[in-house]
């Protein structure tokens, strides 16, 4: 399971809300404390320009009520407090904002916006949002103004992650490089050498009039810690962090005893806790985490993983506690959880989200159908005739199309290019062998080839795992599989290109080995083969000459050939009598 395709999340400030956006565009805002799905939402814009990005942003009372040159103004919230709100980014290059208290799309900031795709968006806290693209530019926006106010390019390259320091007026931005930036004078101040790959993800913090930056990179399985304060130079990290997979979701926070408290969620669904002296942190080996939890399903039958989606730890709270979203992106929970110093590895042993929902749905379902018998008073019921008047019958024709079309259907034709799709999606969603084994049992091509041509791109990692358990099965499941998986990678080459190096050789590692390993046979296979056609081609020879008769099955004698035999044979007697009376002559003399 790759959770990390599209992952965009994050807790609001008091983590009592988390947000995600899933692969389909459609934004999702769990309570953490009751583990409830309090919105959904799926934006108008979300088939032409899907959210890309988000960020919570807090609006004060104040802000809210002020009026824009344009007359728009954000919608009231609670009297006095603040109002909390999502800023989005879009694939166009535009920020839209998303209020949580009416469960709307409000406002579109105004400006030319970026020219590609929006991927990172970071608030300041002073009313400020700063945006990333691929386009290579930095832009500002002004929240209560809700329009663009600044914008620079930092040359022709991507840019993927963004972090913005109110206190210093500096921004930092990681692409192939991390770079820091002076907000107001667009003056690079520093470039900092570390990462193999594009910078992903940033964390940022302050402590002790100190700025210092988390960064993790698109291919690399280490947390890098930079200090960016104006009086440093130094280039290279501060220290690294080891994990055991790429990170996707990090949280940090410093206590009283000055101790770095950072937790990182990976790719594979673990949690990494390091705990560190900030002043202590060295260059020059990589720290390991002090503990690691894993969470598994409590199944009597089979211990299955569940993936960690979240970790945030509380900047307000005392100890260590974190707090974990797990489950997937359709099924989540929340708990606080206390690392155990004392073991490497902490498990945790919970029920899966999913089944807990598949069950509360069962029972909501079950009390909805119910049997209740009504009270009925029998002396207001009124009987009416079940006699139909046979004028009012009409006869019902039916179309010929729909009578060949039931016809069609009844001759029981094959399902079409569409349908295998929708059998196929089917059947990965619901992991049915039975169904998976109908639809992957063909070999024609041209089923095969529209149905992948035709297949959401998100259901082809998860195809390839099946089509490699298929392959270790019989020999005309492997004929099948590797039917669909020629034409899977043909089709879908450079969304599996897409995935990177080390993506694609996990995915297709067991199906290469399954190939290389039924290779090695083929060799000896080859030499059975042809001894076996030799013998079998000289034991056919062999029955062939047996069945030989000498004798002639018909004799034909034409006249023709029979009357110059008579002649032949006349003119050879009269020969022999013209010899024998010059004999005679001779001995007379």
């Amino acid at each position: 399971m790759d959770i990390s395709f599209h992952h965009v999340s994050e807790f609001s400030p008091d983590n009592k809300l988390f947000a995600l956006i899933d692969d389909q565009g459609v934004l999702k805002i769990w309570d953490t404390e009751t583990n409830e799905l309090k919105q959904e939402y799926t934006p108008n814009l979300h088939l032409s320009a899907p959210c890309t990005c988000l960020t919570w942003v807090t609006v004060s009372q104040k802000r809210k009520k002020a009026k824009t040159k344009e007359g728009g103004r954000f919608s009231s919230g609670e009297a006095g407090g603040n109002t909390l709100y999502l800023a989005m980014g879009t694939s166009k290059g535009g920020v839209v904002i998303y209020s949580f208290a009416s469960s709307k799309l409000e406002r579109n900031l105004k400006g030319e916006g970026h020219t590609a795709r929006c991927t990172n968006i970071a608030y300041d806290n002073a009313n400020h949002l700063y945006t990333c693209g691929e386009d290579g530019q930095i832009l500002v926006w002004d929240v209560s103004e809700e329009r663009q106010i600044d914008g620079w390019s930092v040359g022709n390259e991507k840019l993927y992650s963004i972090a913005a320091f109110p206190e210093s007026h500096s921004v930092v931005v990681g692409g192939r490089q991390l770079k820091l930036y002076t907000a107001g004078t667009h003056e690079l101040r520093q470039v900092f050498t570390g990462h193999t790959s594009d910078v992903t993800f940033l964390k940022h913090f302050t402590y002790d009039d100190k700025d210092y930056v988390l960064s993790t990179s698109k291919m690399e399985r280490i947390l890098c810690l930079w200090t960016v304060t104006a009086r440093s130079k130094n280039k290279s990290p501060s220290c690294t962090f080891l994990m055991e997979n790429i990170a996707y979701c990090i949280s940090c926070k410093v206590d009283t005893d000055g101790n770095l408290q950072l937790a990182a969620v990976t790719r594979s669904g673990v949690v990494h806790f390091y705990v560190n002296a900030l002043d202590r942190l060295k260059p020059d080996k990589p720290i390991k985490p002090k503990v690691t939890i894993q969470i598994a399903s409590d199944g009597t039958e089979h211990i299955a993983p569940i993936h960690a989606i979240a970790a945030f730890i509380d900047q307000t709270a005392k100890g260590n506690k974190i707090l974990l979203g797990y489950g997937d992106k359709q099924f989540l929970r929340f708990e606080y959880v206390e690392p155990n110093s004392a073991e490497k590895v902490q498990v945790l042993i919970r029920t899966d989200p999913k089944s807990l929902s598949s069950k509360h749905h069962k029972k909501e379902l079950e009390n909805s159908l119910k049997l209740v018998t009504p009270t009925v008073n029998t002396n207001d019921v009124e009987y009416k005739s079940a006699t139909i008047n046979r004028k009012q019958k009409k006869p019902v024709q039916i179309p010929m199309e729909t009578r060949l079309q039931n016809l069609n259907l009844a001759n029981g034709d094959t399902p079409t290019a569409k349908s295998k799709v929708h059998l196929l999606i089917q059947a990965l969603h619901s992991k049915d062998a039975n169904l998976l084994k109908i639809v992957l049992s063909t070999s024609d091509p041209k089923v095969i080839q529209p149905t992948l041509q035709k297949l959401p791109i998100q259901y082809v990692a998860v195809l390839v795992d099946e089509l490699t358990q298929l392959m270790q099965s019989k020999r005309s499941n492997v004929q099948c599989a590797a039917n669909w998986l020629k034409f899977l990678v043909r089709i879908h080459a450079s969304q599996l290109m897409a995935l990177g190096a080390d993506d694609l050789l996990t995915k297709f590692g067991p199906c290469l080995g399954i190939i290389e390993h039924r290779m090695n046979c083929l060799q000896e296979i080859s030499k059975l083969s042809g001894r076996l056609d030799l013998l079998i081609n000289q034991i056919q020879r062999n029955t062939e000459e047996d069945a030989i008769d000498n004798e002639n099955v018909l004799i034909y004698k034409d006249e023709d050939s029979a009357n110059s035999e008579i002649e032949d044979e006349q003119s050879s007697s009269d020969e022999q009598w013209a010899e024998d009376d010059s004999e005679e002559e001779m001995d007379v003399n």
